[in-house]
Order: structure tokens, then sequence, then C-alpha cells
């Protein structure tokens, strides 16, 4: 029995482990952007980087380099793109911390828009989805768009919010798309006022620039 406790307890142990794996593989991660492995460049030095270290955790659309590459410190030149900005960057578009992500429209050629997204599960009990936003944002879970509600304004940023809580302990992909500085995404058990008549407006809006893009789209 004794020369078997030391194999039994390692297979506990392996056993353990791969639940913690499994659980932590089911949540979202990175949701302030602040896993950025990136180069501290000089402003305004950029570069392309890959996807896993720009933003850890997150895909994007459009990318590049075969699908792999991100911006890093850079702009947009026309075309619809998601970079990574920090930490050596204007801190006015730096929204929290030390890296903020910004999502480009395209201003030429097709119509195309940014995309940031990831697949996890979302917190029991969670009853929101807030973010920092300066800009024009849509939100979707598991391809259900979420109207979103304008919780509080300041010199930098919004404080945006989405009632998340049909979804709660649930797993699928969360996506934003859209045009601006987007930070500091995170879940709470608190819920949020109804969305208001501009809200509504502006997710309708939204949802018109989606229909053009799918008509260009099939249309091309």
């Amino acid at each position: 029995m004794n020369s078997n406790a030391p194999s039994l307890s390692l297979a506990l142990a392996v056993l353990l482990a791969s639940v913690a794996s499994a659980r932590s593989q089911g949540t979202f991660v990175n949701l302030d952007f602040e896993a950025a492995n990136v180069a501290d460049l000089p402003y305004p030095t950029g570069e392309l980087v890959y996807i896993t270290n720009g933003v850890p955790g997150w895909s994007i659309s459009p990318s590049a380099g075969l699908g792999v590459l991100m911006g890093h410190n850079t702009v947009s030149l026309g075309g619809a793109a998601v970079v990574i900005l920090g930490p050596d960057w204007p801190s006015n578009q730096i929204l929290q911390g030390s890296y903020t992500v910004e999502l480009f429209f395209s201003t030429q050629g097709p119509p195309a828009v940014g995309a940031i997204f990831q697949s996890g599960l979302v917190p029991p009990g969670a009853r929101s989805v807030t973010f920092y936003g300066a800009g024009s944002f849509g939100l979707s879970f598991a391809g259900q768009q979420l109207p979103l509600a304008t919780l509080t304004s300041g010199t930098k940023y919004t404080v945006y919010g989405a009632d998340i809580s049909a979804f709660a302990g649930q797993t699928g992909e969360l996506k934003f798309q859209g045009g601006g500085l987007l930070d500091n995404i995170f879940f709470s058990n608190q819920s949020i006022p109804e969305p208001s008549v501009a809200a509504l407006l502006g997710l309708g809006a939204f949802l018109l620039l989606m229909l053009r893009l799918r008509h260009s789209k099939l249309g091309g």
C-alpha cells in the first residue's frame, strides 16, 4: 500500500491540475489588455507583432502577415485594423493602465470594420459586462447583439455596459466591433439601467453598417 501512495498522490495531483487548467480555459483572459508582451518603443515608433503577443487570449479581424500579425503603436492608413497601443504612447489615448486597444473602420476601399473577440465562460451570477470606450462600438455574445447603455462619461472615455445575465454560466464568443479606443472590459454582478434611446439608435446605426458590409461582400 505504501509503495502505491506516491503514485496515487501523483495521479491525484495531475487530475487536480487538469481540472484547474480546464476551468481557467473556460474563462475570459486579458480583459484589460495589460498582458501585452511587446517592446517599449519610443513614441512614435511602430511595428508589427504577433497577435498572441499583442493581445494574448484574443483574436482580431482583420489581421496582417498571413493572419498572425497586428500593429503595435501604429495607425490605420485607411483600412480596417486592430492595434495595441502603449506603453510609450500619448496618455490621452491610453484609457487605463499601460495598454489600450484601438479598432479602426475602413475609410478607403471596400467597407470593413475592425473586430476583437475571444471565447470563454461568462462568470455564473454575472449580470452585466462593462468597458471603457472612446468611439463607436457594437458588442455581441454568441452571435447575439447586446444593446449598450451609457453608464458614466469622463474626459478620455465613456463607460458602457450591457446586460449579460441571460448568458451567465454559458460559454460563447465575446466580440467587439467598431472604431475607437477600447479598454478595461469586466463582468459584474450589478445590473445596469435600460439602454437609452440614443444608445438604441447607435445600435441601429451599427447594425445598418453591418448590413451594408454584408451586401458589399455579396455584391463583390
